[in-house]
């Protein structure tokens, strides 16, 4: 009996420790080397007046990168707006997940070069 307990004690804490990790700093990244690094500054936060509720600032926890033969890549967003994920050399778009409200992501698209890298910094611009 005592030794079940022991064996369940474990298991909850392998269990907690593979759920309950701390996010990190580095940019979120796909698995190969990465070739196409950077940022997304989601912009400043809107100034409003106090009797009346603000729109948050457009946010997106995923980048696609879409290349013309049809395939999707998509990389997760860090907390701090990093990124970083392997793309195969071409031109690619860029989009946000979920879209961003009233805006797009800009530049919207980005050429991968055969050899090096590239970094991007991009941001939401709000549609008018």
């Amino acid at each position: 009996m005592a030794r079940a307990r022991v064996i369940a004690g474990l298991v909850l804490l392998l269990l907690g420790g593979a759920c309950g990790s701390t996010p990190s700093a580095q940019p979120a990244q796909t698995g190969e080397n990465p070739n196409v690094a950077g940022v997304l500054d989601r912009g400043p936060t809107p100034t409003c007046p106090a009797d009346e509720p603000c729109d948050p600032p457009p946010t997106a926890t995923m980048l696609i990168f879409s290349h013309q033969g049809g395939s999707h890549i998509s990389v997760r967003v860090a907390g701090d707006g990093s990124f970083a994920l392997h793309l195969d050399p071409g031109a690619y778009s860029i989009a946000a997940a979920p879209p961003a409200f009233q805006g797009m992501v800009e530049p919207s698209t980005v050429r991968v070069p055969d050899t090096g890298s590239v970094f991007l910094r991009l941001h939401i611009s709000r549609s008018v």
